[in-house]
């Protein structure tokens, strides 16, 4: 984390699941109580959501869920 924000490239890594847990884990609880990375966190959410779309398409007419970017990854 950068300051007391998290930097983009560890929201991303965080939304595709690609950090050991603990870095996950305090991330996930940074988002809880910051509103500036939670914004910030649900512009990378549909971003990386369209971009999964864009690679599973008989995904994309099932699934269609809105994300809370306070969420871990896997949970809904």
């Amino acid at each position: 984390m950068r300051g007391a924000h998290i930097e983009e490239e560890q929201l991303v890594l965080h939304y595709l699941g690609a950090l050991d847990p603990a870095r996950s884990d305090l991330i996930h609880r940074h988002l809880l109580v910051c509103a500036c990375c939670q914004a910030h966190a649900g512009e990378i959410v549909e971003t990386v959501a369209a971009l999964a779309l864009l690679g599973e398409p008989d995904e994309a007419v099932a699934g269609g869920e809105d994300v809370d970017p306070s969420t871990r990854p896997g949970e809904r």
